[in-house]
């Protein structure tokens, strides 16, 4: 909200936020702004008088059924004690100190977040997952629909391979053993056939081993920072 210099000029804004407050009562709402006028003569570095300004602002106020949000940062700053605030920022260059609202809500913990692994576009069944959750219908809005399609394909991807290291270990164990053996009995055609298609499986499996720690190294770091850790 911006409020005009004139305080005949602000009358209008009294009555409009008075007429948004029956509208609102059953609905949670904030205002934030340069009102130009304050509610008390405190709050003015330059003046100790209660002008008829401040009245009609303090009576519009309680028309409202409004409360001031406890207010930190810079001068003026007093608690009432409720979980929401306003916090006031250096000026800087401007003539006005920018806010913020802090709206502190306990969230209750819903698990670990979803977080999308790199090597699962490379698996086999990658596309057909997506495709096969992209094709379903929900109802409602657009965005509504896209929520529900991602949030079907996030429980679908949560059956890949999560940790591609172990399987590239025992990959790795099995071609050791059949190497072994082909190498008691090289014209065995079973134990090559075996032998071709766990060189390819190993040679992907690792491939997804490093995207893998590619990927974590670059999560890690943005939680540690660049601080030599």
């Amino acid at each position: 909200i911006y409020g005009l210099c004139e305080s005949q000029g602000r009358k209008q804004l009294w009555d409009n936020i008075i007429f948004c407050s029956n509208r609102f009562k059953k609905s949670p709402w904030t205002l934030l702004g340069d009102f130009n006028v304050t509610r008390f003569s405190y709050e003015h570095s330059n003046s100790y008088r209660v002008s008829n300004a401040m009245e009609e602002f303090n009576y519009t106020i309680r028309s409202a059924e409004l409360d001031d949000l406890k207010s930190t940062g810079l001068n003026f700053t007093w608690n009432n004690m409720r979980k929401s605030y306003a916090h006031t920022y250096n000026p800087s260059i401007s003539d006005h100190s920018p806010h913020s609202i802090q709206l502190m809500q306990q969230v209750q913990s819903s698990g670990r977040p979803f977080k999308f692994l790199n090597f699962w576009a490379e698996h086999p069944d990658f596309l057909k997952i997506v495709r096969h959750e992209w094709a379903k219908s929900y109802e409602g809005p657009p965005l509504r629909r896209i929520q529900l399609k991602l949030k079907c394909l996030k429980c679908q991807l949560r059956k890949l391979p999560t940790r591609p290291e172990t399987l590239t270990a025992d990959l790795r164990q099995q071609l050791k053993k059949v190497q072994l053996e082909l190498d008691n009995n090289p014209n065995n055609a079973d134990l090559k056939c075996q032998e071709i298609r766990l060189r390819k499986d190993l040679t992907s499996s690792a491939k997804n081993e490093e995207a893998y720690f590619k990927q974590k190294s670059r999560l890690q770091w943005l939680k540690e920072g660049d601080s030599n850790t």
